[in-house]
């Protein structure tokens, strides 16, 4: 599954650039990196010959490179960015089986596991109900056409029409998103795989998926799950970096957050997700966005949320999820005195002074502030 990866955004890197074979000789712009073709080897060889010279040993040998963050921008982008992969999942762990899955994170000196989501798959009958939403959702797809097939690889491209990203202007902003991406695909697998809930299709043949249906499970959706995590991520870094306006009026960040609903209502017409997978998505999003922000920047607070998917009903709304909305409806044979404290509830937060403790790491942050400084500015509503 792969949506924008972004490292060829980067120069074009191909896997990584001289090692993963340029584009044939030129690579990064044609002019002179070194090519993978064993015509420029052999010519590498015969201009050496006619020029190296004798053999001088008595020079002193150079200096170790300064360890630390800064070290980071001598490398390659994709040794880079597996350098930071590591670091930011570092800590991430995973607890529960059957029916349930706990994402935790386990702070390095103490061995402590802290919460940050809680989910709980719907049952066999709330995916059957939720298979009216899909079904009428198949009106769309005609329309939604181009868009569903460009989001199979592509959603930063409509994240970024909103804060007009630019390879160039915007390097390591790119870099760190597709950072983000690529660490939220690995957790949203993962998880994925403990809840192991099928797709609309296996429930009806008549849904028949205007795409190929992934081979994997369906709760949460990647796409939703990518989408707000990013939208999240990009808000912070375009809106509450220093001397920046926090988006007085709201419209930065609700045009962000309806592409990323657009996005991910858009897999649900397609026929390869319930409505269920896509609010399960934006809750594990909301605080994968915490948590990255605190890791990058020591900034925000992270809370644990609760998704519980028994008995739930309805379309999926981002503003239903950012408010809390979705209640959990009694199954006629439920006695209420029966369920837990927070059980009702479809979705649901920690209170706001119990906050998951996460330390910020000097590599990710250095990394953070050269994203941050590609955003000017913005001036505050009068």
């Amino acid at each position: 599954m792969s949506r924008n990866l972004l490292l060829g955004t980067f120069g074009g890197e191909g896997g990584e650039g001289g090692e993963g074979g340029e584009g044939g000789e030129g690579g990064e712009g044609r002019v002179g990196i070194f090519g993978s073709s064993a015509r420029t080897a052999r010519a590498l060889i015969t201009s050496r010959d006619g020029v190296v010279g004798g053999w001088h040993s008595n020079e002193p040998p150079p200096k170790h490179h300064t360890t630390g963050p800064s070290a980071l921008d001598l490398w390659s982008t994709q040794r880079r960015h597996q350098i930071l992969q590591a670091e930011l999942l570092s800590g991430i762990t995973y607890d529960g089986a059957g029916n349930s899955m706990c994402l935790e994170f386990q702070k390095r000196n103490s061995g402590d596991s802290q919460p940050l989501v809680h989910m709980k798959r719907p049952s066999e009958r709330d995916f059957q109900r939720q298979l009216n939403w899909v079904r009428n959702y198949v009106a769309l797809r005609s329309e939604r056409n181009s868009e569903i097939i460009v989001q199979l690889t592509d959603v930063l491209s409509f994240l970024g029409s909103v804060g007009s990203l630019h390879p160039q202007r915007h390097r390591h902003t790119l870099e760190l998103l597709s950072l983000v991406q690529h660490v939220t695909i690995i957790i949203e697998m993962r998880i994925k795989h403990a809840l192991a809930c099928r797709r609309p299709v296996e429930y009806s043949p008549q849904i028949q998926p205007m795409i190929q249906t992934p081979g994997h499970g369906a709760l949460p959706s990647g796409h939703a799950t990518e989408a707000f995590t990013m939208a999240f991520v990009l808000y912070a870094l375009m809106c509450t970096g220093p001397k920046r306006s926090a988006d007085p009026d709201g419209r930065t960040f609700k045009q962000l957050m309806r592409h990323a609903e657009r996005i991910a209502i858009n897999r649900t017409v397609a026929g390869v997700h319930f409505p269920a997978d896509s609010v399960a998505g934006m809750v594990l999003a909301q605080t994968l966005a915490e948590f990255y922000i605190a890791r990058f920047s020591g900034k925000g607070n992270v809370f644990t949320r609760w998704f519980n998917g028994n008995h739930f009903d309805g379309d999926f709304n981002y503003e239903d999820v950012l408010d809390m909305a979705y209640k959990r409806k009694l199954h006629p044979k439920e006695d209420p005195k029966n369920i837990e404290k927070g059980e009702e509830m479809s979705i649901s937060m920690s209170d706001k002074d119990k906050t998951v403790s996460v330390p910020d790491s000097p590599l990710l942050k250095h990394l953070w502030n050269g994203a941050s400084a590609e955003w000017p500015p913005v001036n505050k509503k009068k």
